[in-house]
């Protein structure tokens, strides 16, 4: 028993010796001298940023002619689907595909012969009723018959001659004419078709005098005015001399959602020019003589807005700025800079606010 508690104490007196060895302070410690990466270290302290070489311009007014962009179409003067008012069956198709066609004109008869039976009907009863009036006028001027009588037979004419009307004017849907002047496009129904006023038999389009139609920015909307003149491209077609139009007429009010003002532009020359063109508008807004510009390069566009590099005794500064018309060089800056400022120009993506620069003035 002696020997068994002997061990036992020995075991934790042991146990002690280790612990107490293995988280002392000396055995923590480290045991060498301090690092060069210790905090204390004097070759660890934050050395000052290196500064970033950039080059820059110095801001000065200069003329500027501002000219806005826009995307718009070319129309014709009058376009129409050529479709039928009332079902029926096609009995001739009277144009041919490309043909220039005359107001008025015959393009497709629909099937009458059910109306024309019904009309010589209808005719024929007019004509007995007439009789009968006749007759019964006759007879009243005697005391012959009542004058509810001849009044009845009276309202029974006038009903049979107001349905001769309608029979008319069913007949007169069968035939489908040119409502203007214009060329005829393809057309999609031959002979013996039945067609319904969903079905489009072909296009009219009047290209005497083609149209420029384009949206307006809210933002210049005031500016465009009846006889204003404009001038654009078409893609896909080299042209000398951009093609001029002249405003005559604009919506009266903007669209409530795009917040854009659709204007319609007479074009002067509609040489070598189809509908549906897609054509480029320059809109001149006029020459300012003292424009801030600067390089598209240097704006930076973020979630708060624009925004570009000032220099400023060494240092990089970001300054927010507003900004107008854009071409393919430039920007106009309306608010923000002012001439003499030092604007960055290179190394804009890795630029932070207050960071060191060396700036070389390129112009």
């Amino acid at each position: 028993m002696k020997l068994r508690t002997i061990l036992i104490l020995l075991a934790v007196a042991i146990a002690a010796a280790v612990a107490i060895y293995l988280f002392s302070p000396s055995t923590l410690a480290p045991s060498h001298p301090s690092s060069p990466s210790s905090p204390s270290h004097p070759s660890t302290l934050s050395a000052p940023p290196k500064a970033v070489s950039v080059n820059a311009i110095v801001v000065r007014p200069q003329a500027f002619e501002e000219l806005v962009t826009l995307t718009g179409s070319v129309i014709s003067n009058e376009a129409v689907e050529v479709r039928p008012e009332i079902s029926g069956r096609i009995v001739s198709v009277n144009f041919r595909e490309g043909q220039r066609v005359t107001k008025g004109q015959l393009l497709v008869k629909l099937f009458d012969a059910d109306l024309q039976a019904q009309m010589k009907k209808t005719e024929h009863q007019v004509r007995l009723d007439e009789d009968k009036v006749r007759r019964l006028k006759q007879i009243r001027a005697v005391d012959g018959v009542s004058i509810e009588d001849l009044e009845t037979a009276e309202a029974t004419l006038e009903m049979h001659k107001a349905e001769i009307d309608m029979i008319k004017a069913q007949i007169a849907k069968t035939a489908i004419l040119a409502p203007f002047n214009g060329v005829i496009g393809l057309r999609n129904v031959s002979e013996g078709a039945v067609v319904s006023p969903s079905t489009v038999i072909t296009l009219l389009k009047d290209d005497t005098q083609l149209k420029l139609e384009c949206t307006v920015p809210e933002k210049y909307a005031t500016t465009i005015k009846q006889g204003t003149r404009i001038s654009f491209s078409v893609r896909g077609k080299q042209l000398a001399n951009p093609l001029t139009a002249t405003v005559y007429a604009t919506d009266p009010e903007l669209d409530a959602r795009s917040r854009t003002l659709r204007i319609r532009a007479a074009i002067d020359k509609t040489t070598d020019l189809l509908p549906g063109m897609f054509a480029d508008v320059m809109l001149n807004m006029g020459t300012t003589n003292d424009a801030i510009l600067v390089p598209t390069e240097c704006v930076v566009v973020d979630i708060k807005g624009a925004k570009v590099f000032v220099a400023h005794n060494n240092r990089a500064r970001e300054v927010r700025v507003e900004t107008g018309t854009r071409s393919q060089e430039t920007i106009r800056v309306l608010s923000g800079i002012a001439p003499g400022d030092t604007i960055l120009t290179t190394g804009i993506l890795i630029l932070k606010d207050n960071m060191p620069v060396k700036v070389t003035v390129t112009q």
